[in-house]
């Protein structure tokens, strides 16, 4: 059985793209008790206790990810309220900011960890804006307080590298670790 450890909308929609079954656990975790202090790390030991805290059989395959959205001064994860949306909006506006998606994928006895990084360019948002995207919901669970595939993509000028990514599960990488391990991509025979 494939385990997606997340409950995560966008995540689940995205991993539906590979047209496999699986099912969808939401792990509990303190994502409070993080030692390291730079994103790329944050994200890998994120995605890593996701995963461990998936109760699985052993032939199971676990898919667990997290993502952060940082500017060269701040990490945001998600907004706790519209007053810290609203501030990490404003700092995102006119300015580029990277994407980083941590993921952990067990197979049997194997750990797999890697993380991907996309940056991002927003144009200069208007106060008004940012306000009314607020009132829409859309950004209050969402790293960085903005979904590049819902409303929040209006904001974007420019990226490089994986959209998917900045979505929540960078698919390119993870496809080929599945497909290399025969889990995805088999034909019916």
């Amino acid at each position: 059985m494939i385990i997606l450890g997340s409950s995560s909308q966008r995540r689940i929609e995205l991993l539906k793209t590979f047209k496999i079954d699986f099912v969808a656990i939401s792990p509990e975790i303190d994502e409070s008790e993080i030692n390291s202090t730079n994103p790329e790390d944050i994200v890998i030991e994120l995605a890593l206790k996701k995963a461990n805290a998936i109760k699985a059989k052993a032939d199971d395959t676990i898919i667990s990810a997290d993502t952060l959205v940082c500017t060269s001064k701040k990490i945001f994860g998600k907004p706790k309220n519209s007053k810290e949306a609203f501030e990490m909006l404003k700092e995102l506006s006119g300015k580029w900011h990277k994407v980083f998606t941590g993921v952990c994928v067990k197979i049997k006895s194997e750990e797999i960890l890697f993380y991907e990084m996309t940056k991002v360019k927003f144009r200069k948002l208007e106060d008004s804006e940012i306000e009314y995207y607020i009132s829409t919901g859309e950004p209050l669970d969402k790293a960085g307080a903005y979904g590049i595939q819902g409303l929040g993509g209006v904001f974007v000028e420019k990226i490089i590298g994986d959209y998917t990514n900045v979505v929540g599960l960078p698919l390119p990488k993870l496809w080929k670790i599945l497909f290399d391990r025969g889990i995805v991509g088999k034909t019916c025979q």
